[in-house]
């Protein structure tokens, strides 16, 4: 590419870089990532996003031809808050001008004709930043209008005209100096008009338009980061046979258990279904315990092979589940399954992301250095991704630039969602349009794997891999024992506490508060030595003490309802205080979980402080009160009753729980509306921005806990960075110590009366004030109302 330039313009994107060469380089890994992107029956055939892709890309950074901008990037200084040294608004006119030239003969609707020029134009508007609501985006005063002809005055056209020259795309030849401010006036006329028309969009209820537009963006600023950074990283298309599992579990060497022989039915009855590519929605529902993992990844295998054989793209596998803790555990397994069978393998076949993950990208036998792999990681440049709900759903549905960059890794993928009655009731309604728009117009398939399957699609909607009923009929491993006539305080829940010496015990809580308040009770009353978890018990400790459990070497555990989803440790009796029937199941997996005992028992009690229950300051009142109606017509509820029990529930909170959440997010991504807006007291409108999967009820600030020498070493070295002056080297040091750094920090609520010194951008605790702040046995020594989790 380069050697066809005789000579160049002598402008820059970046030091020691051609603005053409950048401009021509991230088309051209754009094409490439939409080549990659099965999709059908969209509003666009693929040869006209090519096209827009190359607009887009190919003026995202023109606007760096100013002479503000150059001097700028040549001279070092930091300038880039002056508004003449900003690029995007100036690119931003030019895409709109090219697209809409481009589309305006086209044989296509004209509500596409009106939208195309619009989503080019906020595309590269904001390439480095966040999308706002797209009348705000839209509005362009004088003053934006005088800066941009000041920026086009400063243009060398000498040099502007050999930069279009060697961008060799005839869709921008008539740009020059002097069209540019003749497209000022007409785009800002343009642009005044339609953003009247584009407040129709919203009747059309499709995302459609929605997912186009972050589609778009997704692939302009994953190319234009990756094209400065790692270049293009070719795709490792090995072919992974869904055998990988069985020669794994082969080693495994299990025992003739009833559990096992369970288990690997299921597996046998799963893998030899016949795959009808046309049915893309799946369901996979388990019992706890019974391999649901091994059981989902082989069946995305197998249906990543027959794609491959008859559609021809090999697409990416994306595991998602809800927490940290069922993420590593996972991960752990799925990585030994594939080096059993391949001996070794790199991060572009499988790759972990949460916002803790080691920042680690290891590539044809190189490690990449840290900057680099984080580019690497969160554009998942990988075949399998392991990663949070946090992280896939906030790439759906986001108006964040960083969230949005790997979307289109998305689109054609398989996503298996674990745990997925994790996902709060109030967004079944939104994630289902958002699903199937990506099921029908973008090829992706999704698998939903549970032991208590939400009815966020109708039964005849999804394809059931297995008859469910016949796995939860055949275990009677737990019986369910409800225990809700009257609310108790912990004091009182401890008389009916009896320890026997050859049983273990497993008690869940719903705050931090009455977790702790009644560890210290248990431990007055028995003199054992009792295990305790929460999130305020640093990761570190946290994953030691599960591990401890797992290997049965204690036998009492108080904890948080962090155990719930996934945790594979086995104990005979749970006591669970109320929450929605659906944790209630997940806690009633952590009990007799391996069928090692006859029957292990789960006792239900509603627990109170001097105010209230603790279960209504985190759950929802409709799921208590459906859920406490449930378990009391009965004494007992044996596991083989748990499916019924579970389906009547979630039939009941479809009925009654309202959909306006979802609905009201709906009309915000109808509507392009990315930002949320008041326009009086009684009328204010939510945006794409305000979705958040998980609700923080109180904010909270990272705590540092200098728990031991490792601990200490890395605060020195943290302490350290801040000497390096420039921002960007010093965020690459942190690189290379925060997977280590962050096993030492939790969070805790701002309100907390006990605040430790706030130092370099955390609390921080030194080995000195540990005892004052940290109890090794019960984390954070807060003083606080309520805590959760």
């Amino acid at each position: 590419m380069v050697e066809q330039m005789l000579y160049f313009s002598n402008l820059f994107s970046h030091p020691d870089k051609y603005l053409e060469i950048h401009l021509k380089n991230t088309m051209n890994l754009a094409i490439s990532f939409l080549s990659d992107i099965p999709m059908e029956n969209l509003l666009l055939s693929k040869e006209k996003l090519q096209k827009i892709i190359k607009i887009n890309t190919l003026s995202h950074d023109i606007g760096k031809a100013t002479k503000f901008f150059q001097e700028y990037l040549l001279s070092g200084r930091d300038e880039e808050s002056k508004k003449e040294t900003r690029h995007s608004l100036l690119s931003s006119f030019i895409a709109y001008y090219i697209t809409q030239k481009t589309f305006e003969n086209e044989n296509i609707p004209e509500n596409i004709k009106i939208i195309l020029p619009i989503i080019s134009y906020i595309n590269v508007k904001r390439h480095h930043g966040d999308f706002l609501d797209i009348l705000i985006e839209l509005d362009i005063s004088e003053e934006d209008k005088e800066l941009l002809h000041r920026q086009i005055d400063s243009i060398e056209e000498e040099k502007f005209n050999i930069l279009i020259k060697n961008i060799e795309e005839p869709l921008f030849s008539e740009i020059s100096k002097n069209k540019l401010k003749e497209i000022i006036e007409q785009v800002s006329k343009d642009i005044k008009i339609k953003r009247i028309k584009i407040k129709n969009l919203k009747h059309e209820n499709s995302p459609e338009y929605y997912l186009l537009n972050n589609l778009l963006f997704s692939i302009l600023i994953d190319a234009d980061k990756s094209e400065v950074t790692v270049g293009k990283i070719e795709r490792n298309l090995l072919e992974i046979p869904y055998t990988v599992v069985d020669n794994y579990k082969k080693d495994m060497k299990a025992e003739r258990k009833p559990i096992n022989e369970l288990r690997e039915k299921a597996y046998q009855e799963v893998l030899k279904k016949d795959i009808d590519l046309d049915q893309k929605i799946f369901s996979l529902t388990l019992p706890t315990g019974l391999g649901k993992t091994f059981v989902s990844f082989a069946f995305a295998l197998k249906l990543r092979e027959e794609i491959r054989k008859k559609k021809r793209y090999t697409p990416r596998i994306i595991y998602s589940l809800p927490f940290l803790s069922i993420i590593e555990q996972n991960a752990n397994v799925l990585e030994k399954v594939l080096l059993k069978y391949f001996g070794n393998i790199d991060s572009t076949i499988i790759l972990k992301h949460h916002h803790l993950s080691e920042t680690y990208y290891k590539y044809n036998d190189n490690e990449i250095e840290p900057d680099h792999a984080k580019i690497l990681i969160e554009g998942w440049n990988s075949e399998i991704i392991i990663t949070t709900f946090v992280q896939l759903f906030h790439t759906l549905i986001s108006n964040k630039n960083s969230n949005l960059r790997k979307l289109h890794r998305i689109s054609g993928s398989i996503i298996i969602l674990d745990e997925v009655q994790s996902i709060p009731i109030k967004y079944w309604h939104l994630l289902r349009e958002i699903f199937k728009e990506l099921v029908e117009k973008f090829n992706t398939y999704i698998i939903f794997s549970t032991a208590t399957q939400p009815l966020i699609f109708k039964k005849e909607e999804t394809f059931n891999l297995i008859n469910a009923e016949a796995y939860f009929t055949k275990l009677n491993r737990t019986v369910l024992i409800p225990r809700l006539d009257e609310s108790l305080l912990l004091e009182q829940f401890i008389e009916n506490i009896n320890i026997k010496p050859d049983k273990s015990y497993m008690f869940i809580f719903n705050t931090i508060n009455s977790a702790q308040k009644f560890y210290n009770l248990l431990k007055e009353k028995t003199k054992e030595d009792i295990v305790f978890l929460s999130s305020h018990i640093v990761p570190k400790e946290r994953l030691e003490k599960i591990e401890s459990i797992k290997k049965g070497e204690k036998r009492i555990v108080v904890t948080t309802q962090l155990v719930e989803a996934g945790v594979d440790i086995d104990l005979d009796i749970v006591y669970r205080d109320i929450a929605p029937l659906d944790s209630i199941n997940q806690s009633a997996g952590r009990c007799n979980r391996n069928w090692l005992k006859n029957v292990g028992e789960v006792y239900i009690y509603s627990l109170q402080d001097e105010k209230r229950r603790y279960a209504s300051y985190i759950y929802d009142k409709i799921l208590l009160d459906v859920t406490n109606n449930i378990l009391k017509k009965d004494e007992k509820i044996e596991e083989i009753k748990f499916i019924n029990y579970i389906q009547n529930y979630f039939y009941e909170i479809n009925e009654r729980k309202a959909k306006d959440i979802s609905k009201n997010f709906l009309d915000a991504i109808y509507s392009l509306r990315y930002s949320g807006y008041t326009e009086n007291e009684n009328d204010k409108y939510i945006g794409i921005e305000d979705f958040k999967l998980i609700e923080e009820d109180q904010p909270k600030i990272d705590v540092f806990v200098e728990l031991n020498e490792e601990a200490e070493n890395l605060w020195n070295q943290y302490i350290k960075l801040k000497e390096i002056k420039d921002i960007f080297e010093r965020r690459l040091e942190f690189l290379k110590i925060r997977d280590d750094f962050y096993k030492y920090v939790i969070s805790i609520p701002k309100k907390a009366e006990n605040l430790p010194a706030f130092e370099y951008g955390f609390g921080y605790i030194s080995k000195d004030n540990l005892e004052d702040f940290y109890n090794k046995e019960t984390g954070y020594k807060i003083k606080s109302d309520i805590l959760l989790w």
